[in-house]
């Protein structure tokens, strides 16, 4: 049985590790479940808000609670609510959440390019954005949304997921292009890399390679590359120690650092070195820990073993995948 990888003082939270043969297309499962005060569970205390960093992994989000507020940071104002199930294609921006109550979410964090083809709808649909299920009107993933409704253990959901994914992701054919590239390269540099540099040692026009890496990750590549390069100068700086000062590379000197720092998190780095942080992060940082560390993500900390239900040949996403169609979506959600 899968144990919670992170537990507070309402809520229990499962980091699921995929099935070895999605790895190259889905990064982690997700479940979020509110837990009663007489559940026996030792707990710590948790805020109201939580601020949740950008990642440059897409997102379906399986909603089957009270729902949620949720706005970017500074835009308080703006708010919106989060009941039904959504998509996230691509997001360069912190968000904060303030649950309305019982909380109960299924989430995939996936590689863009499959979420692209998966839906058939370019990701600069809704960029910076969401989407719901019921606007996209995908019938396999309400489909897939009434199954995971009757489900409430954490080994069947994860289960569930991997045969959905194992087959919609199986025939999917590719093809090379530059988005590929630039985009492995941008992950591989860790954000660290001039855009204009590349794009003129590849001789490859600026303005047509923005339009199609934004149809495939919902973000222009200077702005995935940012997203990128903070995700990995935030992990070192709470991984610590600070006097080594390696999450400033990438940034021209430490006030560089910190604007980005507050853009982020609305916030100055001290607050977050010294705990005084408001909203908590608790969520982001147990990801971050998770992708990059030895955290629960780990298949030994998952105790998961492989499906023999379906079985389909692991293949890494070395180029875009092509869309069997296209089709446009009604007018979203900002926050």
């Amino acid at each position: 049985m899968l144990k919670p990888t992170l537990v507070s003082s309402d809520m229990r939270y499962w980091r699921i590790r995929p099935d070895a043969r999605l790895i190259p297309w889905l990064h982690c499962y997700y479940i979020v479940e509110d837990i009663g005060s007489d559940s026996g569970i030792p707990a710590r205390n948790a805020p109201s808000e939580e601020l949740l960093l950008p990642d440059g992994h897409s997102e379906i989000v399986f909603s089957f609670g009270a729902g949620f507020e949720r706005w970017a940071v500074g835009a308080a104002d703006r708010s919106a609510v989060m009941q039904p199930s959504y998509l996230i294609g691509g997001r360069s921006h912190s968000v904060l959440t303030r649950n309305l109550g019982p909380l109960s979410l299924v989430g995939v964090k996936l590689d863009s390019r499959a979420l692209r083809t998966l839906i058939a709808t370019p990701l600069a649909e809704f960029r910076d954005s969401t989407l719901t299920l019921r606007d996209l009107n995908d019938r396999a993933l309400l489909e897939l949304e009434d199954a995971l409704a009757q489900l409430t253990c954490a080994d069947r959901i994860a289960q569930l997921l991997d045969r959905f994914f194992l087959r919609a992701l199986l025939s999917i054919p590719s093809a090379a292009s530059a988005t590929d590239a630039l985009l492995q390269k941008i992950r591989r540099e860790r954000g660290l890399l001039s855009i204009m540099d590349w794009i003129r040692d590849h001789r490859i026009d600026s303005r047509n390679l923005e339009r199609q890496f934004c149809a495939w990750t919902g973000m222009t590549p200077k702005r995935f590359a940012r997203v990128i390069r903070f995700k990995h100068s935030y992990h070192r700086l709470i991984a610590g120690p600070p006097a080594t000062a390696s999450h400033l590379d990438g940034y021209y000197d430490q006030s560089h650092f910190i604007r980005e720092f507050r853009y982020f998190t609305g916030a100055a780095p001290g607050t977050r070195l010294t705990g005084a942080m408001q909203p908590c992060t608790t969520v982001t940082d147990h990801l971050i820990d998770s992708e990059f560390g030895s955290g629960a993500g780990s298949t030994a900390a998952t105790g998961r073993s492989r499906d023999p239900s379906v079985d389909a040949p692991a293949r890494a996403p070395t180029a875009a995948f092509s869309p069997r169609h296209s089709r446009t979506v009604p007018a979203r959600r900002r926050s």
